[in-house]
């Protein structure tokens, strides 16, 4: 039986923030069980979100490569069960949470440093 990985798809063409990204990620207790790609391009992560079918899409919603706004139409009505934290480089302050909460940036990277398995989406962050 293989090992189970959580799979991770960060898309930014600005090699900084996918590398951010994953460097916050490496400081998580459960980053050998992470399986992590990146995309630069709205087709790559098309097809990649596709092909991968991540547990996790962390995306530069800024990004004119990425086309956040575009891509968001497909992922919505999709029903998968992937999370989605949505950035923005441009825009201070706060991050986007698929639940549709919106948060600080410090609860972002609380969110980001806990294994997902245990923060059962946020709810030992805000007590759901």
């Amino acid at each position: 039986m293989g090992d189970i990985y959580t799979k991770v798809l960060i898309a930014s063409a600005n090699s900084i923030f996918r590398n951010g990204i994953e460097k916050i990620l490496s400081k998580r207790s459960d980053f050998n069980s992470l399986s992590i790609h990146k995309v630069t391009q709205l087709e790559d992560l098309k097809k990649k979100y596709s092909k991968v079918k991540p547990n996790v899409l962390i995306i530069d919603f800024d990004d004119e490569n990425i086309n956040g706004k575009q891509f968001l139409d497909s992922f919505f009505d999709e029903k998968r069960d992937t999370q989605l934290l949505l950035v923005s480089l441009q825009e201070g302050g706060n991050v986007v949470f698929y639940k549709r909460q919106v948060f600080s940036t410090d609860q972002a990277l609380e969110w980001l440093r806990i294994p997902w398995n245990e923060n059962q989406l946020l709810d030992n962050l805000f007590g759901d």
